[in-house]
């Protein structure tokens, strides 16, 4: 897979992970309204995309609990704004649980689709310093 596939397959993933926060529906419902409404990518990529946003839902009590452990005080995963928290949870899953890319990159797509999601203009240095302090303190 190329970077700018895994990229994609990111993108899909925090998507489909924002449409299931704001959501009722499960998991699978999720993901086959997601590619009725967007044009499919390829296999690989489609692949990858539902394996980091079903993992990242079927683990979201672990993930939660690393993401506000680096939270500040009185803050939890429930006050994020919706596009950081389903951001943060995927990149927090796929960088302690998957090989796909090097942290680095991990990180680095997790900002920029903050800079092109991001409710707030601060949500892509949260992000990025969230997800360095889950990378330096919790990886092995």
């Amino acid at each position: 897979m190329t970077n700018k596939e895994k990229r994609r397959a990111r993108h899909h993933a925090y998507l489909m992970a924002y449409q299931w926060d704001l959501g009722s529906l499960e998991p699978k419902e999720v993901i086959l309204n997601y590619w009725e409404e967007v044009e499919e990518p390829s296999q690989e990529v489609k692949e990858v995309a539902e394996r980091l946003f079903k993992r990242t839902v079927e683990n979201r009590e672990s993930v939660d609990g690393l993401i506000s452990k680096y939270l500040k005080r009185g803050w939890t995963v429930s006050r994020l704004l919706p596009v950081d928290r389903s951001i943060l949870r995927v990149a927090t899953y796929e960088l302690l649980n998957e090989e796909l890319s090097p942290p680095e990159a991990v990180i680095n797509d997790a900002v920029e689709f903050a800079k092109l999601y991001g409710e707030d203009p601060k949500s892509p240095a949260f992000i990025n310093a969230l997800l360095d302090r889950i990378k330096g303190n919790e990886r092995n």
